[in-house]
């Protein structure tokens, strides 16, 4: 998976990935939104 989103920059596309791989119950919610909203 490309952590490559625009508009944010690597450190912070970094704390997030580290914070969903340590909160199984919100990362499923949050692959579950559609990208428009994933962004919000």
């Amino acid at each position: 998976m490309s952590m490559e989103v625009e508009g944010f920059d690597d450190d912070f596309l970094c704390s997030m990935f580290d914070y969903l791989v340590g909160h199984e119950s919100e990362t499923k919610v949050f692959l579950a939104k559609s990208t428009k909203h994933r962004k919000t």
